[in-house]
């Protein structure tokens, strides 16, 4: 009788597949330590950050609620699963997007305030895309390839639930010992750790405040710029749209 595949068998794959992916792509490892210096940097903000109540209550309910949804989506994303990871990180896209328009808004105190009821309306998603301007819309676009893939029943989401590994055919259950989906799982998440760091870094210009370790955003920035170039040159797989630009460093 073949083994059975139980929860904790299933479990184990997931750390086996996140060991295999990790160690057989560069392009994994790149944009891991990308997204690795971004969230300490964030966190380093996040528990720097002291403001007058409203904006920092604002600041910090976004920025933690975007920072967990991009951690777990790229841990999701090491496993090999890139439809699951794709809609925790259109969460933080989400996220990351209203927290961009409160910023520019500096509506802090409305916000706290609609943060007490049931479903936030004034600063949704889809309001504060709409206030982004064109900004808005490349995020609104990014937003759908995102719910595509993810967040939906799709045919672009069951492309992904089985697949090849040494000639064999397997089921993607809950990992996918696959480097090629791994590496698009996380392609996106930088863009978005960059969208959250640069609203993070006006809110601070805002207070004529100084911005924690400046040097380590400037160096994210230019490692984002650079990491766009090689895309372009290379060419972009079908199933990846263009990062989403977003405000500073040669962004329109």
């Amino acid at each position: 009788m073949a083994d059975e595949i139980t929860l904790e068998v299933l479990f184990q794959l997931q750390d086996r597949a996140a060991k295999y992916n990790w160690e057989n792509s560069l392009i994994v490892q790149k944009r891991l330590a990308f997204v690795s210096e971004a969230i300490t940097l964030a966190a380093t903000v996040l528990s720097s950050m002291r403001f007058y109540d409203h904006k920092q209550h604002s600041l910090r309910v976004l920025g933690t609620d975007a920072v967990s949804s991009i951690v777990t989506s790229v841990r999701v994303g090491l496993w090999g699963n890139l439809p699951e990871s794709t809609a925790l990180l259109r969460s933080a896209l989400e996220t990351s997007s209203i927290l961009a328009t409160l910023v520019v808004s500096q509506e802090y105190e409305a916000f706290t305030a609609e943060l007490g009821t049931e479903r936030m309306r004034r600063y949704s998603y889809k309001n504060a895309v709409s206030r982004l301007g064109d900004l808005g819309s490349k995020i609104d676009y990014l937003w759908g390839r995102l719910s595509n893939i993810g967040a939906h029943s799709t045919g672009t989401r069951m492309k992904f639930e089985s697949y090849q590994l040494n000639g064999e055919a397997h089921d993607r259950l809950g990992a996918a010992l696959e480097l090629g989906t791994a590496e698009l799982a996380l392609y996106y998440a930088p863009d978005v750790c960059l969208h959250l760091l640069e609203s993070f870094s006006t809110a601070y210009s805002q207070d004529s405040a100084n911005f924690p370790e400046p040097e380590r955003l400037t160096k994210l920035r230019a490692s984002f710029r650079d990491d766009i170039s090689r895309n372009v040159k290379s060419g972009l797989p079908d199933l990846v749209p263009q990062p989403t630009p977003a405000k500073g460093e040669g962004r329109s």
